[in-house]
């Protein structure tokens, strides 16, 4: 009963119950997909075959129901998430639980973040679960690196295409009695010189249009994934070390009116973390993980002719952080699984600008939190309550800069505590059908940023009451077991209605100065519907429609009912495969290497680019076509696709170009899988 739960759950927090919807990157889908939460509407976008492509995490999550992707270019260039119409500050970012989100500005590039070394990426909207350390009042997108597996791999892959793209990923993983290993080396490189539109800053005068090409567009990244396992045969303890080593130069090309052509970022990223998992053992329904990490990440932004900042500049930032967290979960009776959270971080912020007089002091931020949720079953575990609470604290140290006026000094130190009530609701009143609901209330913290300002651009403002969002959502899942040639068939449905207050707009000042303000507020509301499917083992579909309306409804006059830049009212997406194999081959050509054929296509609606909603972009639709060919050659693939094959040219964000088609070929060895 309730032990056999608490099992269900030890390792990971991971649950056997499958999510609603399973977005699919390349075959084989997964049926099982593991969820952190019983009763959150969530996702899993199962990335194993991403060396076979040309893919990154932000054209993985844009597929998602519920989510919108907002991109300030092309490949590479920066781009960040939003869920269910909230600001990407509201959604915090892990890589293997270990928050990415930065006390200075906790926006996470997902540019920053390559796929192909990533095994699933977890997205729950809405909610937060208990094992996550920081709450997202948007939600929580969570990257999972793989896995060693029990059979040895060895993999390679190159890729190559439009704008000079060039990839190359290299894998190998194994056993070795109580030991396991990975190790995952990824390059990714573009030139990024797609040709655009340029109107010159003058919308109302198209006379002066002109097609360009993007210049200082061009980046080179690398990482390094590895992870040493130890799980004795039989034991309860098993433990594992990973680490994440990430680098990254880059041109940043500024708007596309006024090209920067000098303008650079330079990104380092080195993340380790030690985790302990400790499963129940016979006759003690209790199971415990937790972990450790450091992490230091290092920015340089070098603008000499201040092309992008208005100013010269050389800027570098550090951010060093660590933490550690544990969760026990257990067993009292047959009808209750209560658990426990605890976790505990520091970060310390440093920046160092080259041309200016004086050090600027450090900022630091240390966070902790206490949660703790009790499953309460009934029905014989077909209905369960989760009520929850979370108590985070922070304090904020900033003994203030030099060189900067008294007027805009923020200095000090600050300490305050926000409670997060949650309760879930889950039904299962026939093994086909799951009914869900949940109310939540999450806070976005301000960031240091935001608090204590930044040199000469952003007067701090010490005084500011965190972000908060009320959460409500509810809805069903239907899974259908096999019926004729249809198998693997979900459907689902949610309604969500947030009501988010307190938000931080930056009020300008003057000419170059903001303060940042708690002036506004907003209201979302909306539909996801997620489907998916497969025929005869070959024909494979998935597809999800979100409609939300986001709209300000704040004391601000100009922005009072505003659509919320960046969130469409409505966006779809669609995913046709039709894939063979020697075990289910085509019936004109049984004897045609192994492959598949996919086709997408993402519906976008109208949306606004600024607050003011006054600048407005069309709806669009974005085709993607490929082919991926088993070649006779020791199992060798071929994968061809074309992006944005209509060649549709728009942009997301104010003043950046985004790209249009986009060709590129990869060949691939004993990474991914094609075929069911």
């Amino acid at each position: 009963m309730a032990a056999t739960v608490a099992r269900a759950r030890a390792a990971e927090e991971r649950r056997e119950e499958p999510l609603g919807e399973v977005v699919v990157t390349a075959p084989p889908a997964r049926e099982e997909a593991p969820a952190r939460d019983p009763t959150a509407f969530a996702t899993v976008v199962d990335t194993t075959s991403a060396p076979t492509r040309v893919e990154t995490l932000a054209e993985a999550l844009a597929d998602t129901v519920g989510v919108q992707v907002r991109r300030f270019g092309g490949l590479g260039d920066f781009s960040t998430v939003s869920i269910r119409g909230s600001s990407a500050g509201q959604v915090q970012v892990y890589l293997d639980g270990v928050p990415l989100g930065r006390a200075q500005n906790e926006t996470v590039n997902l540019a920053d973040l390559p796929l192909d070394a990533v095994d699933h990426v977890e997205v729950y909207r809405g909610t937060t679960p208990l094992a996550f350390a920081q709450t997202g009042p948007g939600g929580i997108v969570n990257v999972v690196t793989r896995r060693p597996g029990d059979t040895p791999v060895t993999g390679a892959s190159v890729s190559y295409g439009s704008f000079t793209t060039r990839k190359v990923d290299l894998a190998r993983s194994a056993r070795a009695g109580d030991f396991d290993y990975l190790a995952f080396a990824h390059y990714l490189g573009s030139e990024g010189d797609f040709t655009f539109l340029n109107d010159l800053g003058t919308t109302a005068n198209p006379a002066d249009d002109r097609v360009e090409r993007r210049r200082n567009n061009a980046f080179d990244l690398g990482d390094l994934t590895a992870r040493l396992g130890w799980r004795p045969a039989g034991g309860p303890l098993a433990a594992a070390l990973t680490t994440d080593t990430f680098a990254k130069d880059e041109g940043v090309p500024g708007v596309g009116s006024v090209q920067a052509r000098d303008a650079r970022l330079q990104t380092l990223r080195q993340l380790a973390h030690l985790d302990l998992d400790l499963t129940p053992a016979a006759g003690l329904p209790l199971a415990a993980g937790g972990g450790a990490y450091v992490l230091y990440e290092r920015q340089a932004f070098q603008d000499p002719r201040g092309e992008v900042a208005l100013v010269p500049v050389d800027v570098e930032d550090e951010t060093t952080a660590t933490g550690a967290q544990a969760l026990v979960r257990g067993a009292l009776g047959a009808h209750q699984v209560p658990a426990l959270f605890l976790a505990a971080s520091h970060e310390r912020f440093a920046e160092r600008d080259r041309l200016a007089p004086g050090a600027e002091p450090d900022r630091t931020r240390l966070r902790a939190t206490i949660a703790a949720e009790d499953e309460l079953l009934a029905a014989g575990e077909r209905v369960s309550v989760v009520p929850g609470l979370r108590w985070e604290v922070y304090r904020d140290d900033f003994p203030g800069a030099t060189g900067v006026p008294a007027a805009l000094q923020a200095r000090g130190a600050r300490v305050r505590d926000f409670l997060s009530p949650r309760l879930g609701l889950r039904a299962a009143p026939h093994p086909a059908l799951t009914l869900l609901a949940n109310l939540s209330r999450y806070a976005r913290e301000p960031n240091l940023s935001e608090l204590f300002g930044t040199r000469g651009v952003i007067v701090g403002n010490p005084r500011l009451r965190p972000e908060t969002a009320f959460n409500r959502d509810g809805g069903f899942r239907l899974t259908a077991p096999p019926l004729g040639p249809l198998a693997h068939a979900a459907f689902e449905y949610a309604y969500f209605d947030n009501q988010i207050d307190d938000l931080i707009i930056l009020v300008q000042n003057s000419q170059r100065i903001v303060r940042p303000e708690n002036v506004t507020s907003a209201a979302v509301r909306g539909h996801e519907v997620s489907a998916r499917g497969r025929l005869w083992e070959r024909l494979g579909l998935t597809a999800n429609y979100t409609h939300q309306r986001a709209r300000d409804t704040g004391e601000v006059t100009f922005l009072r009912g505003k659509q919320l830049p960046g969130r469409p009212a409505d966006e779809a997406f669609a995913r046709l495969e039709l894939a063979w194999s020697p075990a289910h081959p085509l019936p004109l050509a049984p004897r045609l290497w192994p492959g598949r054929i996919f086709y997408e296509a993402n519906v976008i609606a109208d949306n606004f680019l600024d607050r003011a909603n006054v600048r407005q972009v069309g709806s669009r639709v974005l085709h993607d076509v490929g082919l991926e060919l088993v070649l006779p050659l020791a199992g060798v693939r071929l994968t061809l696709e074309a992006k944005n094959a209509g060649d549709d040219r728009t942009r997301d964000a104010l003043g950046f170009p985004l790209p249009g088609r986009a060709l590129f070929a990869t060949l691939s060895y004993g990474l991914g899988g094609v075929g069911p």
